[in-house]
């Protein structure tokens, strides 16, 4: 007896083909952007697929908010580790 409903990451994968002319359109830039989100999208497949959900697009776009706030979060961590470099050579004031 075959599989009557698609995988998870078949369904994420045809929906990101689907975008394929949408990412033609966008800037260099705005391109790289857009394939880091469809990755964050690729690399939480599996929580993805936990979510009984008949349309892709809302455990994408968790997977892709997810993403970003991971980014931030790196990036906050670096932001505060510079601060107290700068604090403690003493070029910075306590906040």
């Amino acid at each position: 007896m075959g599989r009557t409903v698609p995988t998870w990451r078949g369904r994420v994968e045809q929906e990101i083909e689907r975008l394929v002319p949408y990412r033609r359109a966008l800037s260099l830039d705005d391109c790289c952007n857009f394939d880091m989100m469809l990755n964050d999208v690729r690399s939480r497949r599996a929580a993805g697929g936990m979510l009984p959900a008949q349309e892709e697009w809302k455990p994408m776009l968790l997977s892709m908010l997810v993403g970003a706030h991971q980014r931030i979060r790196v990036l906050e961590g670096r932001l505060e580790s510079f601060e107290r470099r700068l604090i403690d050579a003493g070029v910075l004031d306590e906040p």
